[in-house]
């Protein structure tokens, strides 16, 4: 724990510089540590806050207790039916972690609103196929370093997973001047194929509309697509982060997963040498993952083979499982190599496999 605690102290972003536009003055006024007011609460808690929950979709809302001493609880939930029921949500969340803490969990934001407090408007709109994410802050294609499109996975026909929160070290990206859209899907048109045109015809409009680097990332099939579409236009794409890539079912379902390692390679394949740059994050539980230190392997020995920085991340446990990179210790612990991996020079950016944590290159 002193360890990650010391890690989100180097993540987190450091206060406002003296003059900034005003909206993201404004932006930054919500989401500071500022805004949690006496006793400071936890490390933990203000990261949450800051990293976990700006990720969210409205209708979204965070819940706050605090004791005393700043000993802290919370809980936040997004993508609800009305407002009330996300600040519903968000308090049963609250409660649930309280344990032994003697303290009232209190509903601290609604979508980017503190009540009684600063807040701003959720981003409205989006480019082609792709919607702003609401709670990260857009300073727009003269502004930003870059623009960020991140698809989400696939969980069958009947599950909608466009509401899904993207993971906290998105927020981090945001944090480091990405503007950041989202490549939601419907859940009945989300074959592998099906989608991945309007995906990768979307990335000409945002050169289009100004963004001079771009970045692909996705969860399980977001991050397989995101593979794929970079192959297709390495042209438009500077580097694609995947977390837990997928795109054969469950492994333990047996579904055509005796070609799941050939197709994996061959999706690697397709990366041209030169670029663009690629970090992959397996994880040991994985029920989408057939064999994660195959995978690990066959990414260290790309890694090897590429020009372009290649970075395979394998967390160490207690890290695992199919959704590890949503937790907010993977963020903790790993993303100051993925913030390397896209921004660093390229003689800087971390390669090949990594098991430890990492800050850095």
């Amino acid at each position: 724990m002193r360890r990650l605690l010391a890690l989100l102290l180097l993540l987190l972003p450091l206060a406002a510089p003296a003059q900034v536009p005003p909206d993201e003055a404004a932006y930054r006024e919500v989401f500071s540590l500022e805004a949690f007011g006496p006793p400071n609460p936890s490390a933990l808690a203000a990261a949450a806050f800051r990293l976990a929950y700006r990720g969210s979709v409205p209708n979204a809302a965070f819940a706050l207790a605090r004791d005393a001493s700043g000993r802290s609880a919370w809980g936040y939930a997004g993508g609800a039916a009305s407002p009330e029921a996300a600040e519903a949500a968000a308090l049963s969340n609250c409660q649930r972690s309280l344990g032994p803490l003697q303290a009232e969990c209190r509903v601290f934001a609604r979508n980017a609103v503190r009540p009684g407090g600063p807040g701003i408007a959720p981003v409205e709109g989006g480019i082609g196929p792709f919607r702003w994410a609401p709670l990260l802050l857009h300073r727009g294609p003269e502004a930003a370093r870059g623009v960020l499109v991140w698809g989400h996975g696939y969980g069958g026909p009947d599950r909608d997973l466009r509401n899904t929160a993207t993971p906290p070290f998105v927020s981090l990206l945001n944090d480091n001047g990405w503007d950041v859209l989202r490549f939601d899907r419907h859940p009945g048109d989300d074959g592998v194929y099906a989608s991945l045109p309007m995906l990768t015809g979307g990335l000409a409009l945002l050169r289009q509309a100004g963004y001079r680097r771009i970045l692909l990332g996705g969860q399980s099939r977001g991050g397989w697509q995101a593979i794929m579409a970079a192959s297709e236009r390495p042209d438009l794409v500077e580097a694609v982060i995947a977390t837990a890539p997928a795109a054969h079912g469950e492994w333990t379902r047996g579904n055509n997963l005796g070609a799941a390692m050939d197709d994996f390679r061959r999706l690697l394949a397709g990366l041209p040498a030169g670029g663009p740059r690629l970090a992959v994050v397996v994880f040991d539980g994985d029920d989408f993952d057939p064999d994660p230190e195959r995978r690990a392997a066959m990414l260290e020995a790309k890694a090897a083979e590429r020009s372009a920085p290649t970075l395979a991340l394998w967390p160490e446990p207690p890290l695992r499982g199919h959704g590890g990179a949503k937790e907010l210790r993977f963020t903790l612990s790993y993303a100051g190599c993925l913030l390397s991996l896209v921004q660093a020079p390229e003689a800087a950016a971390p390669r090949g496999l990594r098991r430890a944590a990492c800050t850095g290159g």
